[in-house]
């Protein structure tokens, strides 16, 4: 009977280790985890994809969750500012920081040079839009994902690091090699996962690039200033962004900015999100050339898996070519 327990329990106690699983913040940091836990532990998201990382509220599920997991991947304070005290708590071997990690503040900080280059060109655009922006929204409340561009700690620079393959392509390095220290039996498997992540990526970069080479002229304004790095890596003509918020019709004043910058740059699309409203869609729309796509910056129609992550890029890839045909 004892011998039986023994076993019992050893196989309980491999059972905890096996499920032992990866637990990122968002899903495109999700999708990367995936690649490298194929076949060698769970990876799960904590934010459901309805949920802005930027002003999220844990629940006592998602604490659990937080103590349970064997890994826990941010990117950090500046992006997920409501995670900082629970993460404090967690044992610093069981927390990856992405914001830590040296090669991804590097692609962030040269970025942020190349932003104060490009402000240059940009200001007059900006300062329209900023100004009747400010006038029209001060009063109302934001939800969704520029939060942190009025609250956040650092929000000269831009963490939305999964749209950069480069900083993707750390990040995994980083879980691989983590996961390596914590399950050195899949050592083997781990480093076979991160091999076929890497061939994935170069393949779909190349494919991607040829695919946007088309449209790399025409230009565009954006909802939601997230998608630097991607619009860097393809070489494409992004002409700013709109700040609005998602569920509210812009005010007359905003609207008249808009579709003047729109006619000024001779824009070809204007992309919205999910959150969008249809009514904002088409208040925007209405009476100019202009036409409008939509960008999903985290990837809710993508479910994880060893090769989630070239998928959201490809998709992103092809509304930006859909839109700007």
């Amino acid at each position: 009977m004892f011998k039986k327990t023994a076993l019992a329990l050893a196989m309980l106690g491999a059972t905890a280790v096996a499920n032992a699983d990866v637990l990122t913040t968002i899903k495109p940091l999700g999708f990367i985890a995936s690649a490298i836990t194929e076949g060698v532990t769970e990876s799960k998201v904590l934010l459901p994809v309805t949920a802005s990382p930027h002003d999220y509220s844990l629940k006592p599920s998602d604490v659990e969750q937080l103590k349970s997991a064997q890994l826990v991947v941010w990117v950090g304070e500046d992006l997920e500012t409501f995670l900082e005290k629970s993460i404090d708590k967690l044992p610093k071997e069981k927390v990856l920081s992405l914001d830590d990690v040296p090669a991804i503040k590097a692609i962030v900080d040269a970025t942020e040079k190349h932003d104060d280059h490009d402000d240059d060109e940009k200001h007059e655009h900006d300062h329209d839009h900023k100004h009747e922006h400010e006038h029209d929204h001060k009063h109302e409340a934001h939800n969704g994902h520029d939060h942190h561009d009025h609250e956040g700690h650092n929000h000269d620079k831009d963490w939305h690091i999964w749209f950069s393959p480069e900083a993707s392509l750390a990040a995994a390095e980083q879980i691989a090699e983590r996961l390596s220290v914590q399950l050195p039996q899949q050592k083997a498997k781990i480093a076979e996962n991160l091999a076929t992540f890497k061939t994935n990526l170069t393949a779909k970069n190349e494919q991607i690039r040829n695919q946007l080479a088309a449209v790399k002229g025409k230009g565009y304004y954006t909802f939601h200033d997230a998608y630097g790095y991607f619009e860097r890596a393809y070489g494409l003509n992004s002409l700013g962004s709109f700040t609005i918020n998602p569920s509210v019709a812009p005010g007359a004043k905003t609207l008249s900015a808009i579709k003047k910058n729109v006619a000024a740059h001779k824009a070809q699309c204007l992309f919205a999100e999910p959150q969008f409203t249809p009514k904002v869609i088409e208040s925007l729309s209405k009476g100019t050339q202009v036409k409008v796509g939509q960008l999903d910056p985290l990837g809710a129609k993508i479910e994880l898996s060893q090769t989630a992550y070239p998928q959201f890029l490809q998709a992103i890839a092809d509304e930006f070519s859909q839109c700007l045909k």
